[in-house]
This record gives structure tokens, sequence and C-alpha cells, in this order.
């Protein structure tokens, strides 16, 4: 239960967080830093800055408004594609709320301006997790679907 706890708490800290960066460094992922960019403790000097909360979705997800659906994981990422730019509409919003329970651990968050980012977990052989987030203070979570035998 503790790990659980761990994961929603790490959910509500992006709560009043705004987004400084937003990247898809590969396929379909899509990263976001949320507050002070900074490096980790055990992190070389030379390494990249991240956010105080650092979120990194691995499995299917939707960005919209309320009229429109803005990009999800099938718009053409890597370092030809579109992906990047069109995420780029989150930089500088910030998050109104921010909600995920088991078994699935879906993601919901909500921001200002009236966007919802939702990431479906899903499983797969592939990765261990759907998302993970990360913290400058040591703080790490994953979000993996809880799977039962039938």
């Amino acid at each position: 239960m503790a790990r659980h706890e761990n994961l929603i708490g790490a959910v509500r800290d992006l709560v009043a967080q705004p987004c400084l960066r937003a990247e898809n460094p590969y396929g379909s992922i899509i990263s976001l830093d949320f507050g002070a960019l900074t490096l980790r403790e055990d992190d070389a000097p030379t390494a990249k800055r991240h956010g105080w909360r650092h979120l990194t979705v691995l499995s299917p997800w939707r960005l919209q408004s309320t009229e429109d659906i803005i990009a999800d994981w099938n718009v053409d990422g890597g370092v030809h594609g579109r992906l990047h730019e069109l995420i780029q509409i989150l930089v500088g919003d910030t998050i109104s709320s921010a909600d995920t329970s088991a078994p699935a651990w879906d993601l919901a968050l909500r921001w200002v301006s009236g966007l919802t980012l939702s990431i479906f977990g899903d499983v797969t052989d592939d990765r261990d997790s759907a998302w993970y987030i990360l913290g400058s203070d040591g703080l790490e979570v994953s979000a993996s679907p809880i799977l039962r035998p039938f």
C-alpha cells in the first residue's frame, strides 16, 4: 500500500506546477518537466537539468481541449516528426488537477488553459511501466497496471 500512496502523492505534487519543458525523445514517448530545472543529488555537474518533477510517458496518451484533440501517441515523433512541436502548447501552462488510481494507473492531468493530458496505463513486455515520475529530490515512482490471472 505504501507504494500506491507514494505514486498518488507524486501525482498530487504536480498540481500548481508550471510545465517548463516538453520533449519527445523517441517515438511516441513524451517527457515533461515541472518546477525549477535542477540536477539530482547524484548527477554529474555536466548532466542535463530536469524539473523538480519530471514525468515520462511510455504508454498511449491523448492531449485535448474541450473541442479538439491536439495530439496523441499516433502523431509522428522523433527528429522529423511533428510531435515535439505540438506538445510545446504545454510549456508555460500549469497543472490545475492530477488524478490516478489502481488498477490501471490511468493518469489525467488537467491544465489551467483547459487542456487535458490523458495517459492510459497499458501493459507490454517491452517495458516495465506505463509512466514514471522522477524528482530532483530523489523521488522515483512508476505506474505499472495491475494484472490478475484469469
